[in-house]
């Protein structure tokens, strides 16, 4: 990508396809709309965050690993605080209302740590996301001092053997499979920016891959199980969502330039809102899918967004915010 503007989009792309995708409460998985958004939403982000990597740092294995600024100790208090605070916060509340949730929990130690060392039952089910982050992270970082990380072949065929037979499950300690299942797209967004495959993608035309790759995601939608047609949608999604950034700045667009440094913020605090939404919508007012689902994702989305305009600057939010 030719700089941040296009990774800004392909960020606010995928936090719209989050919180659109968390909108569909109580629509079975096989719903197409979900079928098609979790074919590649999350890869997305763990390639995003492998690029950002390379961009921000491309001496890698220079980097200080420890140490109160070190890269590691700014990623814990980015990722890893605000997965503990929130989810202890949210705890008790939600045991004590475990008859009214999908997923209850019973107001006892076990179920506390639980919730935090297996992170698909964390009482916010959406916060997998960042301790498998910061795993994926270090154990890159861990590659990289050693020196492995100049063997991109090699570090990729491993990834890809770890995606392909290490079983993705939502009941593994700290989510390592889900790290194992990851890991390959954090990888790949890596070795993009550092090779010449980012250069040699912009310069096929936009008219022929923009099509290609949006006929190819429909792939998703078919219910063949099979983990390299997963390993192929995922990526071609990714570039789906590289080739909508190149659109959107080739055209001069800007109607979503105002979310553009909130996305971790409606990331955090979008399923607040999206909660509150939804119960009123579906219990005191029986709106019909059509109409709750798009309110459901504006309230998810501009509820924090609000917040974020509001606090923005000031030191006590910037703890979880700051880049």
């Amino acid at each position: 990508m030719k700089g941040l503007p296009q990774i800004y989009f392909m960020q606010t792309f995928g936090i719209l396809l989050v919180v659109f995708g968390h909108s569909f409460y109580l629509f079975p998985p096989d719903n197409p709309i979900l079928q098609w958004i979790y074919a590649f939403h999350m890869p997305l982000f763990f390639f995003i965050s492998g690029y950002l990597l390379h961009y921000t740092h491309p001496q890698t294995n220079q980097m200080v690993l420890t140490g109160r600024k070190s890269y590691l100790t700014r990623r814990a208090r980015r990722l890893l605080l605000p997965y503990l605070i929130i989810s202890s916060l949210v705890f008790v509340p939600k045991a004590l209302m475990s008859q009214y949730s999908v997923r209850p929990v019973q107001l006892t130690w076990h179920d506390y740590i639980d919730n935090l060392i297996y992170p698909f039952h964390n009482v916010l089910a959406a916060y997998w996301f960042m301790p498998t982050l910061f795993i994926i992270m270090f154990l890159f970082m861990m590659v990289a001092r050693l020196g492995l990380y100049k063997y991109r072949y090699i570090v990729l065929g491993v990834s890809l053997l770890l995606y392909a037979f290490v079983d993705y499950g939502y009941d593994s300690l700290l989510n390592i499979r889900g790290v194992c299942h990851f890991f390959i797209f954090f990888v790949a967004g890596y070795y993009f920016r550092q090779s010449r495959a980012e250069q040699l993608f912009h310069s096929c035309p936009l008219w022929k891959t923009l099509p290609t790759t949006l006929l190819l995601s429909l792939l998703a939608l078919f219910p063949l199980q099979s983990v390299w047609l997963d390993l192929f949608t995922a990526f071609n999604g990714i570039a789906l969502s590289m080739c909508l950034a190149q659109a959107y700045e080739r055209l001069r667009l800007t109607f979503l330039n105002h979310l553009y440094g909130a996305t971790y913020y409606i990331y955090l605090y979008s399923v607040f809102f999206q909660i509150l939404s939804l119960q009123v919508l579906l219990h005191f007012v029986h709106l019909p899918a059509i109409v709750f689902i798009p309110l459901a994702t504006l309230f998810g989305v501009y509820g924090p967004w609000t917040m974020y305009r509001f606090w923005k600057g000031r030191r006590s939010v910037n703890l979880f915010i700051k880049r």
